[in-house]
């Protein structure tokens, strides 16, 4: 009943990995310039974003995972959000982030990714409580 500490890691990375690919990229071919300014819309299909992402990925990586699953996906989503506030703190961008989502956005978005995990968790609890035993 020990934590996967490489998982966890790893799948905080992924998790920020996939979102920057998907959502970035997906924002540039469109020509949604985000950083002047965060529509509705574009709130709606980040947290979207952030959810799926982060459930998936929890779902992914959960099945090498014996117990504590949403204890895990909790983790992945906090070491994710962690990324991801790091980058923009340390890139000088927290306040031209805070400007384009607002504050309140911001933080929902942040928790939607770390929701997304938790319940990416549950799903896998879930999944490996409905497996019959093998005897």
């Amino acid at each position: 009943m020990t934590i996967h500490w490489v998982r966890v890691l790893l799948g905080g990375f992924l998790i920020e990995v996939v979102l920057a690919i998907v959502l970035l990229g997906g924002f540039a071919a469109a020509g949604v310039d985000i950083a002047s300014g965060v529509s509705t819309a574009s709130a709606v299909i980040i947290g979207v974003g952030c959810f799926a992402a982060a459930f998936l990925i929890v779902l992914w990586l959960g099945r090498g995972i014996e117990s504590r699953l949403v204890l895990h996906g909790f983790l992945m989503g906090l070491v994710a959000t962690s990324i991801y506030v790091a980058l923009v703190a340390g890139s000088g961008q927290m306040a031209m982030a805070l400007a384009a989502y607002g504050p309140a956005t911001f933080v929902t978005l942040n928790a939607v990714r770390i929701v997304g995990a938790v319940c990416g968790g549950v799903a896998c609890e879930r999944r490996r409580a409905a497996r019959p035993a093998v005897l």
